[in-house]
């Protein structure tokens, strides 16, 4: 059997959309608890580590809440940061 065959293309091509389909999971589109709140804002409490939970948040496989919450908070922490430079370099 060669691999050109057309039973062999049209089962790759299926396998392959398939593969490609993104999933949804029920904590993707669920409410969050006030449980989950309370534990990300704890860690976000905490230096260093906030920033690393924010990315991994903004850019993992959670809840489109968190996402946009994370991502909503890195912007204004990069604008933040930003704005103290050139405040900070002002006050010379």
């Amino acid at each position: 059997m060669d691999y050109n065959d057309h039973d062999y293309n049209t089962n790759y091509q299926a396998d392959r959309f398939n593969r490609n389909r993104e999933t949804k999971h029920s904590w993707d589109t669920g409410e969050v608890t006030l449980g989950t709140w309370i534990v990300v804002l704890l860690l976000l409490a905490i230096p260093i580590l906030n920033v690393i939970v924010l990315l991994v948040l903004a850019f993992g496989d959670h809840n489109v809440n968190l996402q946009n919450f994370a991502k909503a908070t890195l912007i204004l922490m990069i604008i933040g940061f930003v704005l103290a430079i050139l405040l900070g370099g002002c006050s010379f």
